[in-house]
């Protein structure tokens, strides 16, 4: 093969090579351009499925704070009602304050609280979701309610044997001075304590926990 034929055939290869270089150049755009496309598809996929994520758990929430309204609302309720069972109490204690030897009533109280969502929203999954002045809130009436329920259990404990002891001598709770004895002044004591347990709780829940969480159903 002469030299003017391999100038020629080099020249054809040379060609070839540029024309497919060429080619590809051309096809760069385009796959910058599906990329792309790709890639904020993508995204947006994502977006969109953390947009749906958060939406399910506002939703959540709120219906978790419905139900806690609802709770402080009846718990409130049984409050006010145990409140009235208390009087029996309250003004035998006054009687007692006074100097008076009043009959102590057979009169046990029954608190029930059971409190399942309040107590709900200390699992991390709920308590991470209210806010501070809500947490504030809950953490000044979960050890309330239990102080409450602890008095009472003690209350009604204590009044079976003070009862046992009325019955053989109905003047068996005070001296000559008409001083309760030592050994039952557990009992204007422990009423003091539950009457002033029953309108803290009811005055949190009211005045502070319940506006709190109708201000986040409302957000």
């Amino acid at each position: 093969m002469s030299d003017t034929e391999n100038d020629k055939s080099g020249d054809k290869t040379f060609d070839r090579i540029t024309s497919k270089i060429k080619t590809a150049t051309s096809h760069i755009p385009r796959l910058f351009v599906e990329l792309a496309v790709v890639f904020i598809g993508v995204y947006l996929a994502f977006l969109l499925t953390d947009y749906q994520e958060e939406l399910e758990k506002g939703e959540i929430r709120i219906k978790f704070y419905e139900s806690l309204i609802v709770e402080l609302s009846s718990m409130v309720q049984h409050l006010i009602e145990e409140e009235k069972h208390m009087l029996w109490h309250t003004g035998t204690r006054d009687e007692i304050v006074k100097g008076n030897r009043p009959n102590i009533p057979a009169h046990p109280l029954n608190y029930s609280i059971p409190a399942l969502v309040l107590t709900a929203a200390f699992d991390s999954r709920n308590f991470e979701s209210l806010n501070t002045p809500t947490i504030n809130n809950i953490v000044l009436l979960t050890p309330k309610i239990e102080s409450l329920k602890q008095k009472i259990y003690t209350f009604n404990n204590l009044l079976v044997t003070l009862l046992a002891a009325q019955k053989s001598d109905e003047d068996c709770c005070y001296d000559r001075d008409g001083k309760i004895l030592d050994d039952f002044i557990w009992y204007p004591k422990l009423v003091k304590d539950i009457h002033l347990l029953n309108v803290e709780i009811r005055k949190i829940v009211l005045d502070s926990a319940i506006p709190e969480l109708e201000k986040l159903t409302e957000s």
